[in-house]
């Protein structure tokens, strides 16, 4: 699950030069559907991790996940583990959106290269 969503950063980085933004909007709509795949990919990691741990996620945490991220992911992991546990889950996602971050950038600048077209502000 976490290896198609670091490929969901890489196919938006190279679309993003591609795909001309909205109409009278900074972004695009690669970047308008990326965020709601965020969201799904996000929501089903957090279930399969779950169900493969034998942990239930308590309340909501899941579905906050899928669609708040930022906030969703940690607390479910503060939701489903001992706090130390989760302190670190919570900087080893951190980490994670780092490095897609950066790699979504990096296959930007080269689908920008190739194409020849400037990078979207």
């Amino acid at each position: 699950m976490l290896l198609a969503l670091a490929l969901s950063f890489v196919v938006a980085g190279v679309l993003s030069p591609i795909v001309p933004s909205m109409a009278g909007k900074p972004y695009s709509v690669i970047d308008v559907v990326h965020s709601l795949l965020i969201g799904a990919l996000c929501y089903t990691w957090c279930r399969a991790d779950g169900l493969e741990r034998g942990v239930l996620p308590p309340g909501r945490s899941a579905l906050l996940a899928g669609l708040f991220p930022p906030l969703g992911v940690p607390l479910y992991f503060f939701r489903t583990r001992p706090i130390a546990r989760a302190f670190v889950a919570t900087l080893g996602a951190i980490g994670f959106l780092v490095v897609c971050t950066v790699l979504s950038g990096l296959c930007a600048i080269a689908a920008a290269a190739l194409f020849g077209k400037p990078l979207p502000e």
